[in-house]
């Protein structure tokens, strides 16, 4: 599996947030311009960002404040950790649903997982790969166990 390029990530956060109800063209298309030009920048010169940041601030561009969004939203960032135990799994994704409680339509964004199973430096094994599906697997099950009855949620891990 290659790296990805946080760019790469906020541009496909950006598309996905585009389809969401909440959302309008010309929000998702202002968001494309300065995803492009931060990309040329970022080519000219060796800038970092947090993708936790950013991803948080794409999500409130396009869904507005959350008092006020059609849309609920939680974002869970994975922190680089040595061990991935369900129980910890569990108990992030349970804290970020509780967020999601009582709405129709509700987004999850994990960021960092891939990161986090395989660390700067490292390869991309098949040991690696099965641990990232079976944290996969973690996170669409609790999701989905603890969802609002009858809401339309999405699960995005990127």
């Amino acid at each position: 599996m290659a790296k990805n390029d946080p760019v790469d990530q906020l541009r496909t956060l950006n598309e996905i947030l585009a389809r969401t109800v909440a959302s309008d063209v010309e929000r998702a298309e202002n968001a494309r311009r300065a995803l492009e030009f931060f990309s040329q920048e970022d080519a000219d010169q060796d800038v970092q960002f947090s993708l936790r940041e950013c991803a948080d601030k794409l999500a409130r561009l396009h869904l507005g404040e959350e008092s006020t969004s059609e849309l609920a939203f939680a974002h869970w960032h994975v922190p680089a950790l040595e061990d991935f135990s369900p129980l910890w799994i569990r108990q992030a994704i349970v804290t970020e649903m509780k967020k999601l409680a009582g709405r129709r339509q509700s987004l999850l964004l994990v960021t960092g997982l891939r990161e986090t199973i395989c660390p700067e430096g490292k390869k991309w094994t098949k040991k690696r790969q099965t641990q990232y599906e079976r944290v996969r697997d973690w996170i669409d099950a609790l999701a989905c166990a603890w969802a609002t009855r009858g809401a339309e949620l999405q699960v995005v891990v990127l």
